[in-house]
């Protein structure tokens, strides 16, 4: 079947095959010189591709236990950080790092070390993870700091390169609500934006979107947003009722993929200056579900 990846470039028609047990691992790797595992396809480029086999690790998808106490979720690969989320936040527990989308699966989020928000204080998804499975052409080890460690230290940011990684262990961290202190602040040009970020260290999570097609004395504007989780004293009276409400943000979609001629200079460009101004409007702090604020690449 063709795929690509999140960008749509390049695609290659690849042989795939299913993983569903483990057990079956050995048998699909010794009919192939290569392969590379496939999580939920959001890599931007390349990443999860190769034409003599690619091995989707969506079936891998159960989760096998979780310590109240200490946070641990044990999962397969394959399982979605969508299903996580509307499994563990209305309990009260969310991942230390997120990526900006929920439609990637565990496997991916350690191979590609995916970072967040909070990279600046807690790092990329691998410093949270404590133990992986991992298959390599001759053997399935458990690879931890303790044991195997140089190959679980590869592993994580290693885009699968050494191994197919069946399962981990990581850390999820409590929350109080499901709703962020949030505050958006546009900015006119790059030396205002770093300044900013100097300025916003102590928030937990900050990121900034910027105009790539802005010139002159804007070039570099951006919008920075920074949040930090609220307690549950802390939300407005109309939430409390529901303060780890979960909800699925609805995005419509179309049966065809927008012809390219759609984006260019100009319409980027409009876009740009119409979000620019929105924030400059109607910017400042209020709470945010953490929805919109993590997964904006969603919508």
């Amino acid at each position: 079947m063709d795929l690509s990846g999140w960008g749509r470039h390049p695609v290659y028609d690849c042989h795939v095959e299913h993983l569903r047990r483990r057990e079956d691992l050995a048998r699909m790797m010794d009919g192939s010189a290569t392969l590379i595992a496939r999580g939920n396809g959001r890599a931007y480029g390349d990443a999860a591709l190769n034409p003599s086999l690619t091995l989707s690790m969506l079936a891998m998808d159960r989760m096998q236990a979780f310590d109240e106490r200490t946070g641990l979720l044990t999962c397969e690969s394959g399982v979605l950080l969508a299903d996580i989320l509307r499994t563990f936040v209305p309990r009260g527990w969310f991942p230390w790092v997120v990526p900006g989308t929920q439609l990637v699966t565990v496997g991916g989020m350690i191979a590609a070390d995916v970072h967040g928000k909070n990279h600046h204080r807690d790092g990329g998804f691998g410093a949270s993870v404590e133990s992986l499975t991992l298959a390599t052409a001759n053997e399935v080890r458990q690879c931890s700091r303790a044991q195997h460690a140089d190959l679980f230290r590869a592993t994580i940011g290693g885009m699968g390169l050494t191994g197919v990684i069946l399962a981990a262990r990581f850390r999820l961290r409590r929350i109080e609500t499901a709703f962020l202190m949030a505050e958006s602040l546009p900015t006119s040009d790059l030396d205002e934006t770093l300044a900013l970020f100097e300025e916003s260290k102590e928030w937990p999570y900050s990121v900034a979107w910027v105009d790539c097609l802005a010139t002159g004395k804007n070039t570099g504007r951006s919008v920075v947003s920074c949040g930090a989780f609220m307690a549950r004293d802390e939300l407005p009276t109309r939430l409390r009722s529901e303060p780890l409400r979960w909800r699925r943000r609805w995005v419509p979609t179309l049966p065809f993929d927008m012809p390219a001629a759609v984006l260019n200079r100009s319409s980027v460009r409009f876009h740009n200056a119409l979000h620019h101004r929105r924030h400059r409007v109607f910017g400042g702090v209020r709470p945010t579900h953490l929805a919109p604020f993590f997964f904006r690449l969603d919508g």
